[in-house]
């Protein structure tokens, strides 16, 4: 993280800041400790995420992430200028570099389907599982925002559908699955797993290995070429 911020110290604070706002325990203290920098930044940041998350775009107010960050509000502005501006970074920034590496190191495989399945389901699902805040924010801030942000995932949407009509022209095989709907709703299967299982699984979670093995295999079957 920007600033050396330990990358886990980020996460442990964002887990306080969340569990703050579910509580109501927000008030700032009357006399905050002296802080550097880095770590102001990271505190907004991880503040912001859990009331984007909570609230939506439109319901989260910069006063409010201020005071569950416990800084002074004037703070956020100097550190990312409007509201706008940390929405992109708390939450589109990390998904679309976590989109960009993924494209980066695809686009070195080999143009096996199984593989490329596993890839990216154990590449994209961890990531999403561990920033189901992050998918909440986006769900809840559809349509608040005007400017189109996530240019990873439109850009892994394009890449993928070249690349596999690349792959199964030279191969000489036709889709059954088109890859304009294949490669998008792979990427739904992903995020819906992370945001509906606590309903798809009330009672308890099957295994992460299993759990990343079934949804390989069924992006492998949903991939396979027409017969004949």
């Amino acid at each position: 993280m920007a600033g050396g911020f330990d990358k886990g110290e980020f996460a442990r604070m964002a887990q306080e800041i969340a569990a703050e706002a579910a509580t109501g325990e927000n008030r700032p203290p009357a006399r905050r400790p002296r802080r550097t920098s880095a770590e102001i930044r990271a505190r907004i940041l991880a503040a912001a995420r859990a009331e984007f998350a909570t609230r939506g775009y439109a319901g989260a107010t910069t006063r409010q992430i201020a005071r569950q960050a416990d800084v002074a509000e004037p703070l956020v502005f100097n550190n990312f200028g409007s509201k706008a501006a940390l929405f992109t970074e708390a939450v589109i920034a990390p998904f679309n570099a976590r989109f960009s590496a993924f494209l980066d190191a695809s686009d070195r495989m080999p143009p096996d389907r199984e593989l490329r399945s596993a890839h990216f389901v154990q590449s994209l699902y961890p990531f999403l599982r561990e920033n189901a805040d992050m998918l909440h924010a986006l769900v809840k801030s559809a349509g608040d925002r005007d400017e189109p942000a996530l240019h990873g995932l439109d850009d892994y949407f394009t890449r993928a559908v070249s690349r596999m009509r690349g792959q199964y022209e030279a191969a000489g095989l036709a889709f059954d699955v088109p890859p304009e709907l294949l490669v998008r709703y792979a990427f739904g299967m992903l995020a819906g797993a992370v945001l509906f299982g606590d309903w798809f699984f009330p009672d308890a979670a099957p295994d992460e290995a299993a759990a990343e093995a079934a949804l390989a295999r069924m992006l492998f079957k949903a991939s396979e070429p027409k017969p004949g």
